[in-house]
């Protein structure tokens, strides 16, 4: 991504490297005046290492904006879709669902299971949503989420109703990170590594919540 100052640590300079730079430089030149002939030396090889500090921290504050990016999109979508999703699977009563042909089929909640692929790059993502659009349909939960509809992609399969998810939330990544998916290329690289935080944060929001899935009816899939 393009450099930007609210990455840069100003405040790490001036209160943590440079004084403790300064400070080692001081001890050394003290104990072996030779090292250091003169304190243009000593500023010259100060800034150097200060210079070299701000952009390992540039980079770590960087990559730490990244990864909290993933997470927050994670949490997002794991408590807007597959917690919301889980607590409806956990009822006890019917679900119906109408579809494309305004048929509206009731399932107990043991015969719907959810298959959420989770993606480990921009073009795993853009593969799999593809092939669930073109290979299952619209599907609306009927009465179960008030006045907010409550659409999902799926397909009834030998009276089993699969329902395919994915993580749409992941496309919105383009509009925050605009020069790392400016280009296939550079995209389907620098998005592995994202993808990758939001896989981790996902796996992890799952062993929390745990007691939200009801058990052996949510496939989380890598693709």
């Amino acid at each position: 991504m393009t450099f930007s100052l609210k990455f840069f640590p100003v405040k790490d300079l001036i209160f943590s490297v440079i004084p403790t730079v300064g400070t080692y430089f001081g001890y050394l030149q003290g104990v072996s005046p030779e090292i250091l002939p003169n304190k243009y030396y000593a500023i010259g090889i100060g800034l150097i290492a200060s210079l070299v500090l701000a952009i390992i921290f540039y980079r770590e504050n960087v990559k730490s904006y990244k990864k909290s990016l993933a997470e927050l999109l994670a949490t997002g979508y794991f408590m807007n879709f597959t917690g919301r999703l889980g607590k409806l699977l956990k009822s006890k009563v019917p679900i119906d669902f109408t579809f494309k042909d305004g048929s509206v089929l009731s399932f107990e909640s043991k015969d719907i299971l959810v298959e959420i692929g989770i993606p480990g790059s921009l073009q795993a993502l853009t593969t799999y949503s593809n092939s669930v659009e073109s290979n299952s349909e619209i599907i609306y939960v009927r009465g179960a989420t008030g006045s907010e509809p409550f659409w999902l992609y799926g397909n009834v399969e030998e009276n089993i109703l699969m329902i395919y998810e994915f993580p749409r939330t992941l496309f919105s990544l383009a509009s925050y990170l605009k020069t790392e998916f400016d280009e296939i290329k550079k995209a389907e690289k620098k998005s592995k590594k994202i993808y990758g935080y939001f896989e981790k944060k996902i796996e992890e929001l799952r062993i929390i919540n745990s007691s939200l899935l009801p058990q052996g009816r949510f496939i989380f899939k890598h693709v």
